[in-house]
């Protein structure tokens, strides 16, 4: 039994990612797919939540563009942004802000590590965990240890570069929920469950801070009309 089950998770997280990728969605690839899920019928709709947007007009802001994990070099950009404001000019949050977006590839990262065990959201998105050297069952980008991020990179990511770590010191994590939808929906495929039962059981294991929009494209767009400027993440 415990074989099989094995064997039904693995070929359940290989269907999720090879989804993704029959798409166009992968690790490092382009993330625009992830909005035509909106439609669909068993998608959620959202109110929108502009709060993220506060405080931008004046300050040093910049909104980042990041659509892959990438064994966390990209928050390592985030946590230089906010680190050089204060090493070099003596500036802090509020007057630098920064902003990161979730979507495409880095969904997952918005939840805690019972969802990344239950869903295989580490093989999905092919992240290590550098205590294992495996898919990490757990969100590796969450919570500095051992003063590194767990998640695997070609050099070691200090702690302050978690998720957590750079929510202490300004920064605002938004999630699209268009991207949020697809992912449910090929969760459900994948699992034979239902989209909105899984939904609900995503959005009450995620993480604090967090703020869902209704599409990065249009938050985007919303961040640099208030007077952020914007950066890719690779």
């Amino acid at each position: 039994m415990q074989h099989q089950n094995g064997t039904t998770r693995r070929g359940f997280v290989e269907r999720v990612a090879s989804g993704a990728l029959a798409i166009g969605v992968g690790a490092g690839a382009p993330a625009t797919a992830f909005a035509a899920t909106a439609s669909d019928d068993t998608a959620v709709a959202l109110k929108p939540d502009t709060s993220w947007l506060n405080g931008i007009k004046g300050n040093h802001a910049q909104i980042f563009d990041m659509p892959a994990p990438n064994g966390a070099f990209p928050l390592f950009h985030v946590r230089n942004y906010m680190q050089t404001y204060k090493d070099a000019y003596g500036l802090t949050y509020p007057h630098v802000l920064s902003i990161v977006s979730l979507y495409g590839m880095t969904v997952p990262l918005a939840f805690n590590d019972k969802a990344w065990a239950k869903y295989g959201f580490g093989a999905a998105t092919q992240s290590t965990d550098r205590a294992t050297k495996a898919s990490a069952v757990r969100n590796v980008f969450a919570i500095a240890e051992g003063g590194i991020v767990p998640g695997s990179a070609a050099i070691d990511i200090p702690g302050d570069a978690s998720i957590s770590a750079l929510q202490s010191v300004g920064t605002r994590f938004i999630l699209c929920n268009n991207a949020f939808n697809f992912w449910t929906m090929r969760l459900a495929a994948g699992m034979g469950g239902n989209a909105k039962d899984i939904r609900a059981d995503l959005e009450a294991n995620i993480l604090p801070h967090i703020t869902i929009v209704p599409a990065m494209v249009i938050a985007f767009n919303q961040a640099q009309a208030a007077g952020a400027s914007y950066m890719y993440l690779a």
